[in-house]
């Protein structure tokens, strides 16, 4: 064996044993006030933009504030906060409501599992992890994949609940003020506010398109939203998702092996 291989050999040995000892520990909590701190940033802008866009929508269909801000707590994901206050605001019964935003949220499963991954060490309490994996969204999925590489081990799970209680608290009071402001503001400016959240809703969709299906079922749900509006106009949206999505599956899954 040459002496460059045998030092090869040793080093992955060595990176090896510190991986290990990174992964294990206690957590460092004093990583909780970087992780707030990082809410301050252009991602943390554009969610704001957003939930000020939230607000808006809630006023323009005459939802009460606390409605909203509780969905910022409770439900914290806007694409299921706007489904959610677009079926309350037509009457639909609690199950239906529940079973358009748990759709939603199955796209976030994955943003969980990958995050919690890099984050999360051996031989701790469940709960950080717990805590953690509930403020996980896309946006925090995002700003994990900018800035968490840059935060040792031992502190991402505690960075990740201190940027999750941070955005939280500052999206909740970005909601009251674009409640607030909608009523004060010129009607163009205030319908801008309006529709900024479902823009960036689709934006949002845009940009995480990978896959043909992807773009077959935003397509697809472009051309049957307006109709379901127009023939179930109290279940347009999860109507259109379910047939829209549906038939993007059908049409563009990949055909299945063959077998010699």
């Amino acid at each position: 064996m040459s002496a460059e291989h045998e030092q090869g050999v040793r080093e992955g040995e060595a990176a090896r044993e510190e991986d290990f000892e990174e992964r294990r520990g206690p957590y460092d909590w004093s990583w909780l006030i970087m992780g707030a701190r990082k809410a301050a940033s252009l991602p943390g802008l554009v969610m704001a933009m957003s939930f000020i866009g939230f607000g808006a929508l809630l006023h323009s269909m005459n939802l009460p504030l606390a409605f909203g801000v509780v969905t910022d707590v409770f439900v914290w994901a806007l694409p299921g906060q706007v489904v959610m206050t677009d079926n309350v605001s037509r009457g639909l019964p609690l199950l239906v409501t529940a079973f358009a935003v748990s759709l939603t949220a199955v796209r976030l499963l994955p943003m969980v599992v990958l995050v919690l991954s890099r984050a999360r060490r051996e031989g701790n309490a469940r709960w950080p992890e717990y805590i953690a994996a509930y403020f996980i969204a896309a946006t925090i999925w995002v700003m994990a994949e900018m800035f968490m590489g840059q935060v040792p081990r031992r502190g991402r799970v505690p960075w990740l609940i201190g940027l999750g209680c941070a955005l939280i608290s500052a999206m909740s009071l970005f909601t009251i003020a674009g409640f607030y402001l909608t009523g004060m503001m010129p009607k163009p400016l205030a319908v801008t506010l309006v529709f900024f959240t479902p823009s960036f809703f689709l934006l949002a969709l845009v940009g995480g398109a990978g896959p043909r299906m992807d773009w077959l079922a935003i397509a697809l749900g472009l051309v049957i939203g307006p109709l379901t509006h127009l023939y179930w106009p109290r279940l347009d949206l999860l109507a259109a998702g379910i047939i829209g999505g549906g038939a993007a599956f059908a049409l563009a899954r990949p055909a299945g092996r063959s077998t010699a």
